[in-house]
C-alpha cells in the first residue's frame, strides 16, 4: 500500500514549488519517538523526502505543548526562510485538560498567536500545514484508562472544530488527521509498542496524509 501511495503522490509533485527549506514544529511525534531509527523512520524525514526538501530543520521536542513551542521553537523559525512549515501540536495540550478544563481557551489563543506571527513574517508564499487531533478513541492507551469512547470523541471534535477555525482564519492548510486516522482500527500496526506513539508504518502514513494536503 505504501509504495503504491508513494508512486501516485510523487506524480503530482512536478507542479509544486521547489522547497529550499522545510521546518517542523512539534513534539515527540516530530522527534520520531516510537521507532528504532527516528532520524529515518519518523514522519518528518519521510515528509521531507516526499517534498524533496533541500534542507530540513526539525525543531520537535518531546513533551512540548503549544505554549512551550511558542517560547522555544517559534523564535528559531522566525530567523529562517522556510518554504514549508508543518505544525502538529495538539495532543499534549489535549491531555492537559484532565487537570485544567479551560485549557482549550488558552490553546486556541496560542495557536492564533503562532499562526498570525508566521503569516506576518512570511506572507502567503510559505505553506503552513497544521495537523489536528487524530481519532483518539482508536488509541489503546486512552481506552485502557477507562475513558468512555463517546466522551473522548466529543472532546476531540470540540478541539478540532476550534483548530479548524483558527487555521482557516490565518489562511493555513488544515491536515485532517482525524478523518484519516479512522482507518487505525484496520491497521493496528500504525501504533508503536508503547500504545501511544505511531510506529514506523504509522509515521509513513502520517507523512502521506500531510503530503496529500500539500499537493492540493
Amino acid at each position: 500500500m505504501g509504495n503504491q501511495m508513494d508512486s501516485k503522490i510523487s506524480k503530482k509533485s512536478s507542479h509544486l514549488t521547489k522547497v529550499n527549506q522545510y521546518i517542523s514544529i512539534g513534539a515527540s511525534d516530530a522527534v520520531g519517538i516510537g521507532t528504532s531509527n527516528p532520524s529515518k523512520d519518523g514522519w518528518v524525514p519521510k515528509f521531507a523526502s516526499l517534498i524533496s526538501a533541500e534542507q530540513t530543520i526539525n525543531l520537535g521536542r518531546s513533551g512540548s505543548t503549544l505554549n512551550d513551542a511558542i517560547e522555544q521553537q517559534l523564535p528559531r523559525v522566525l530567523d529562517q526562510k522556510p518554504n514549508v512549515i508543518t505544525i502538529w501540536l495538539a495532543v499534549n495540550d489535549f491531555n492537559q485538560q484532565v487537570y485544567d478544563r479551560s485549557i482549550l481557551t488558552s490553546y486556541t489563543s496560542d495557536l492564533n498567536d503562532m499562526l498570525s506571527q508566521l503569516r506576518a513574517k512570511f506572507g502567503l508564499d510559505t505553506r503552513i500545514l497544521v495537523g489536528n487531533i487524530p481519532d483518539l478513541s482508536k488509541v489503546h492507551i486512552y481506552t485502557s484508562l477507562g475513558i468512555p469512547k463517546l466522551l473522548l470523541t466529543l472532546q476531540v471534535k470540540r478541539w478540532n472544530d476550534a483548530i479548524k477555525k483558527i487555521v482557516k482564519k490565518n489562511r493555513c492548510d488544515l491536515v485532517d488527521l482525524h478523518s484519516h486516522w479512522k482507518e487505525l482500527g484496520d491497521h493496528p500496526e500504525y501504533v508503536s509498542f508503547d500504545g501511544f506513539h505511531p510506529s514506523s508504518d504509522g509515521y509513513q502514513r502520517l507523512a502521506q496524509v500531510f503530503y496529500q494536503q500539500y499537493c492540493k
